[in-house]
């Protein structure tokens, strides 16, 4: 596993991206923890980043989009009322939109970001890493906690470059990461939304954004 510093990382960013596209998988800091991230486009990626976690397929996926127009070819609804008020006012940022997928996913694709929920979760990030990945790849982003199922660990930098030597191809280290408030899961429909998880973004905040 090769090894950026965060001091660096800013004059790096094409190599994390010439890892992306080759179908390999990348360790960043995003919000309180490392995650595992890979080209949402690519089966091989997709399949890879589960096997590194020896994940279950029980989970929708989130995805990383540059913006609300990005997301359409990965779900529907981002012509919703409802969809296009809360990505106005609250992308990008700690906001998750949950939505059904896109019929234009290959089929593959399809059943393994959604998994057994029938949902994809759809964010822009605000960090400048991230978004600067993502603008760099041209093309969405799957994201995953840099943890094994169900065990703790992701925000420890030893505890991540233990685990996952052997299947992250480049990792951003930044040392051992405090702790955040989770993106806010919201499910949204075509007739309205429900919040999942309130996290950095309040109920309020949402009240505000559809008021």
């Amino acid at each position: 596993m090769k090894s950026i510093r965060i001091a660096d990382v800013s004059t790096r960013v094409s190599e994390i991206v010439d890892v992306i596209a080759a179908g390999d998988l990348a360790c960043i800091p995003v919000r309180g923890a490392y995650r595992i991230i890979a080209d949402a486009r690519s089966e091989a990626a997709i399949t890879r980043l589960a096997q590194s976690k020896q994940r279950a397929h029980n989970r929708p996926a989130l995805i990383l989009v540059g913006d609300l127009k990005a997301a359409h070819d990965i779900v529907d609804g981002t012509t919703w009322s409802t969809t296009k008020r809360l990505s106005k006012s609250l992308w990008p940022g700690p906001l998750t939109l949950l939505l059904p997928p896109s019929d234009r996913l290959p089929i593959k694709i399809n059943r393994m970001l959604t998994r057994s929920t029938g949902s994809i979760g759809i964010r822009v990030p605000e960090d400048p890493l991230t978004t600067a990945i993502v603008g760099q790849l041209g093309g969405p982003l799957v994201v995953s906690s840099a943890n094994l199922e169900n065990k703790p660990g992701s925000s420890s930098a030893a505890t991540v470059r233990a685990r996952f030597a052997r299947t992250v191809a480049i990792w951003v280290d930044a040392m051992d990461i405090p702790p955040e408030p989770p993106s806010t899961l919201v499910e949204v429909t075509e007739r309205g939304f429900k919040i999942i998880r309130e996290g950095a973004v309040s109920h309020d905040a949402i009240e505000r954004a559809l008021a």
